[in-house]
């Protein structure tokens, strides 16, 4: 798979994990929450819910500020963005105040929502499978493996990670053919914090999301991280 297409494959997914789950072509696999683990339960679950909103009423799928609910509704409470932040910013992470960090991963989750919410109705004819989750009852850590079947494209694997806090599954990385989410973001971030600072990284993806919310496009940091 070269770059372009692995590239492509990555904002497919990473559409899909923020919202698209919900828009398979193929039909839903029953529910089996009594029999399968619970990391895949959570993912099987999230689709259903997603998949029932967008056939009672398909124009959803145009309307910006419903999908952004929807997105708040069923998926960012199954995201563990202090987890998801504090891995993409690595060493940074710890040098940050409580306040610097708080204020990254608001930036940092809008940035995600606004990036990726904008592509789910480019992408509706796309099958997916959950395969049998290698782990143990005790593991606090699990990867749930998957294949992404977009309409007229090769089949993708996919790995969500996720991580057990408290008595839920939260998920904490999604890697696409090997590229993970943490580790694209990661080396765009690194470089911007070592030119300008951590308050630095932040404005520049503040500045992002104000220039996405207004429609128009910015060249700045974040489109560097996502290729």
């Amino acid at each position: 798979m070269n770059r372009t297409t692995r590239t492509t494959s990555f904002e497919i997914i990473l559409a899909w994990l923020l919202f698209a789950t919900g828009l398979m072509s193929a039909p839903a696999m029953p529910l089996q929450a009594a029999v399968e683990p619970k990391p895949v339960a959570v993912l099987r679950e999230m689709n259903d819910h997603i998949q029932d909103v967008v056939r009672r009423d398909t124009s959803i799928l145009e309307d910006p500020v419903r999908l952004r609910q929807l997105a708040d509704e069923a998926v960012l409470p199954h995201v563990d963005f202090v987890a998801l932040s504090r891995w993409v910013l690595g060493r940074y992470w710890r040098k940050a105040t409580p306040a610097q960090r708080e204020a990254f991963m608001t930036e940092f989750q809008e940035m995600l929502l606004l990036n990726y919410l904008g592509r789910v109705t480019t992408y509706r004819e796309t099958a997916v499978r959950f395969l049998p989750l290698r782990a143990g009852p005790q593991d606090d850590r699990v990867a749930v493996q998957a294949e992404v079947e977009p309409a007229g494209a090769p089949v993708v694997e996919v790995l969500f990670r996720m991580h057990r806090v408290g008595e839920r599954w939260l998920i904490y990385d999604v890697a696409v053919a090997g590229v993970s989410l943490v580790a694209t973001h990661r080396s765009g971030f690194s470089r911007e914090i070592s030119q300008h600072g951590i308050d630095g990284l932040i404005s520049r993806l503040a500045e992002h999301n104000r220039d996405g919310a207004a429609g128009t496009v910015s060249d700045g940091i974040c489109k560097g991280c996502l290729n």
